[in-house]
């Protein structure tokens, strides 16, 4: 752990508050990013996630043995939400569509959120122990994503969180919204440095359209049951094709969680739910809660013009299904970052499709900011200092 900032300061002889922000983690590494804001004796922690690569665990839990007088998460993806069953002991904001998909991950999985939890919503001003920090809602490939403004003292420091500019959200709203002058903004920079980021989410729902409109055989997808933007260009392509969308009951269950006009099983006709593995229990019971789900054997007689969400777990439910049908030139679109290719499961799931004679595709664009994005941030709020996290540059 870091020593503690100083949380007060000397002026003219007279005790006055500091306004103090410190970088746990996150600094020279994606993900995981950790940063305490303090203000007189309140002491907030933004951000309670898992180190991506595993490492992290003797750190996270004095993490969470540290006192804090809240905590504000940006969003429900694990390296940056992970932890927050786990700290029990002052409340964990996290926003209001971000918390029903972090309940129905949880539900799915057995558990139940700690009743600590406190939503916020887009652009509602909300105060804690004299900070005042109002969430923008942004785009990124989580659902429900915030960047956070933390105003204290006539100071102001903006945190974006993880963001991007080329998915689905309207921009200019969101840079509209955000103050012209900060103190301090801190920037997330997963792409610094990298291939620019030459895709937008509505090219790839147009690429993905050409691709299922050149087969009559079924399109697999292999994306993030959680990346909803993501489900909304696979389930439009897929539509614009002519084709019904299968995806699996956990990835029904996120959709549902996120409602509104996204698409899933239980309010589209032509999305329908399957479980790549029996299911008992309460996931049962949530499976059967669906009102328009398949079995593998309705899926294998029905029509072969059809997509189908995927993850790198389902490939004994693929060669199943190839089994009871005679599938030909199918076609699998990898709709995930390209690094998970190295991982064993991954490897081996490849390996698996292509030996059925499936066609792999590559198809994915960034869930993070370009930099272009972060160029166009930085104007738009033109700080007195800048700080990147969430990167491998050091810059």
């Amino acid at each position: 752990m870091k020593d503690e900032v100083m949380n007060m300061h000397e002026i003219d002889g007279l005790s006055e508050k500091s306004f103090e922000y410190i970088i746990l983690r996150g600094k020279e590494k994606i993900g995981e990013n950790l940063i305490e804001i303090t203000y007189g004796d309140t002491r907030i922690l933004v951000e309670l996630g898992k180190a991506l690569d595993g490492n992290g665990e003797k750190f996270e839990q004095e993490i969470l043995k540290e006192h804090y007088s809240a905590v504000i998460v940006s969003h429900y993806h694990e390296d940056h939400a992970g932890l927050i069953q786990y700290k029990r002991d002052c409340p964990v904001y996290i926003g209001n569509g971000a918390y029903r998909i972090v309940k129905a991950m949880s539900e799915y999985h057995g558990k139940k959120m700690p009743e600590n939890i406190v939503t916020y919503r887009n652009g509602r001003t909300f105060e804690i122990g004299g900070i005042k920090i109002t969430p923008f809602l942004c785009d990124h490939s989580a659902f429900d994503s915030y960047m956070l403004l933390f105003e204290a003292g006539e100071k102001s420091i903006l945190y974006s969180g993880d963001f991007r500019f080329h998915g689905r959200k309207d921009n200019n709203k969101l840079l509209a919204a955000l103050p012209k002058s900060v103190d301090v903004l801190i920037h997330e920079g997963t792409n610094i440095g990298k291939v620019a980021c030459t895709m937008t989410e509505a090219e790839l729902e147009n690429k993905t359209v050409e691709i299922m409109k050149s087969t009559g055989a079924p399109v697999f997808v292999l994306q993030s049951g959680t990346n909803i933007d993501r489900l909304v260009s696979i389930y439009r392509a897929s539509k614009r094709s002519g084709r019904i969308t299968y995806m699996d009951n956990y990835t029904s269950l996120i959709a549902s969680a996120a409602g509104g006009r996204i698409p899933r099983p239980d309010v589209f006709h032509d999305a329908i739910a399957f479980t790549p593995r029996a299911v008992r229990g309460e996931r049962k019971n949530m499976f059967f809660e669906i009102q328009n789900k398949r079995g593998l054997k309705g899926i294998a007689s029905g029509t072969q013009r059809f997509t189908m969400l995927v993850r790198s777990t389902m490939l004994n439910y693929i060669k199943k299904l190839f089994a009871a049908a005679d599938y030909k030139e199918a076609t699998l679109i990898y709709s995930v970052w390209k690094g998970y290719k190295e991982t064993e499961q991954m490897s081996e799931f490849l390996t698996g499709i292509k030996s059925l004679g499936i066609n792999i595709i590559d198809l994915h664009t960034s869930g993070h900011a370009c930099e272009e994005d972060i160029e166009l941030l930085k104007q738009t709020v033109n700080a007195k200092e800048y700080v990147c996290v969430h990167t491998e540059n050091t810059i």
